[in-house]
């Protein structure tokens, strides 16, 4: 039973088969494990072959033959050897097709996106910068989910090396090396979206220079990531050279993976927590600042899918070593991740969306259509100038007068606002801090107040 073998004789066992089923054109579409057998038979039928005589045999030129030799010699005892591990070996079927996984989350993606897509040009007229980020980081997501949906399937039903043909092994082996090189840049795609938007969300200062910092370290790390994965070796396709004297990998592409996915994860809280400040200087009421809190933060639930990739990466680099289906794993959680990021940067389009064509799932309070109710909360009266309620927690902050900003249609149901405060020019700089987020405002009648500078 396969419980009696080590490790060790399962890794020898799988390299073996995997080196003599491709080194011999004769049994590269054929299951490794038939290589084992005909080598293994080879000195029962004919006991006296010498080596040179085996090489003609399998059809070896002198590099696979040095490289053969360096690995299997003395070649008679190491078949004995392998032929009697090779049915104590296990055979784990592969983990199942990535297609049901890769389709359910298109399709939520997708109706995801579109609503998004809606909610700008019904409450803006317009689709954003961050929005065509955004858009082109879906089309990344789906072209890489079709291409994981692929590797899963071009392996074959069976997840170790000795039960898959080397072509198999090969094809499966490019399209993982093509998946995780371009992984780096799709998770990209999607951070730039988001801190495109924090950036033009607010001008505070502070939150744009972290979001600047959070920009360079995701945008260096992706590269990294990137071209550490396709020049691992001195050869790109490297597959191509497997018995190629001169080829040569130096870099360790299990550290390299763990190091960018580490900081990959950290960049993916920094870009989820960053609003969290700006929300919390609003003059909310509790639950209020509980759903906004969340909408921003929804994000963490792809930084949960980020570590599980990461764990699977590292149970097994190498897909079919020991028996073992890594691919799958990695790939399913990929797509998990990815997509759920997409889902979850669009969370604060999909709410403005609710506020304004369900707004009672989101309700804030009095529903009487009085833009006055919105400043109710902050604790004046329907007396004093409705801009000296709207404001943030700021020593010696005071607002300036409502600017109504044409060009806005009169059944808007969220506004841009500017919070922050304007000091008097005898005093100091027209401008000292302003923050700008997205804040639900019931219909009001004309004048429509949409911002406050």
């Amino acid at each position: 039973m396969a419980t009696n073998l080590t490790e060790d004789d399962i890794y020898f066992i799988t390299l073996s088969c995997y080196y003599w089923g491709s080194s011999s054109k004769y049994f590269r579409n054929q299951v490794s494990s038939e290589a084992i057998k005909a080598w293994a038979q080879v000195y029962v039928d004919y006991p006296w072959i010498d080596d040179d005589q085996l090489a003609q045999y399998f059809g070896w030129d002198n590099k696979t033959y040095e490289l053969m030799a360096s690995q299997f010699t003395p070649f008679n005892e190491t078949a004995e050897y392998a032929v009697e591990l090779l049915p104590l070996a296990p055979h784990p079927r592969a983990t199942g097709s990535i297609l049901p996984l890769f389709v359910v989350f298109t399709i939520l993606s997708t109706v995801v996106m579109a609503l998004r897509l809606w909610s700008r040009f019904s409450l803006l007229g317009r689709i954003q910068a961050f929005d065509w980020v955004a858009l082109f980081s879906y089309f990344l997501i789906v072209a890489w989910g079709a291409y994981g949906v692929h590797a899963s399937m071009v392996g074959g039903d069976m997840a170790s090396w000795c039960d898959r043909s080397y072509n198999q092994i090969k094809q499966q082996s490019i399209a993982y090396n093509i998946g995780m090189t371009t992984y780096p840049i799709v998770v990209l795609s999607i951070k730039i979206a988001l801190l495109i938007f924090y950036y033009q969300l607010s001008t505070w200062r502070s939150l744009r220079a972290a979001v600047a910092i959070t920009a360079f370290i995701s945008i260096g790390n992706a590269i990294g990531g990137f071209f550490a994965f396709l020049f691992q070796c001195n050869r790109v396709n490297f597959w191509d050279y497997e018995f190629d004297m001169t080829l040569e990998c130096k870099v360790n592409t299990l550290n390299a993976i763990l190091g960018t996915g580490v900081v990959n994860i950290i960049t993916d809280a920094l870009v989820w927590v960053l609003p969290m400040p700006l929300v919390w200087k609003l003059q909310l009421y509790p639950r209020e600042r509980i759903i906004a809190i969340f909408t921003f933060g929804l994000g963490g639930i792809a930084c949960i899918a980020a570590a599980i990739r990461l764990k699977a990466v590292q149970d097994s680099i190498r897909f079919g070593i020991n028996g073992k289906d890594s691919v799958l794993p990695i790939i399913a959680w990929g797509i998990i991740e990815l997509n759920l990021a997409l889902i979850c940067s669009s969370a604060p389009a999909l709410r403005a969306l609710i506020m304004k064509h369900v707004p009672k799932l989101l309700s804030y309070g009095s529903s009487t259509g009085d833009i006055r109710s919105i400043f109710k909360r902050t604790g004046g009266n329907s007396g004093v100038s409705a801009a000296s309620r709207v404001h943030i927690k700021n020593n010696g902050a005071r607002i300036g007068r409502p600017q109504v900003i044409p060009g806005y249609s009169n059944d808007m149901s969220t506004a841009s606002i500017r919070i922050g405060y304007i000091e008097d020019e005898k005093e100091g700089s027209p401008t000292s801090m302003t923050t700008e987020v997205e804040l639900p405002i019931q219909r009001p009648q004309s004048p429509k107040v949409v911002a406050f500078v």
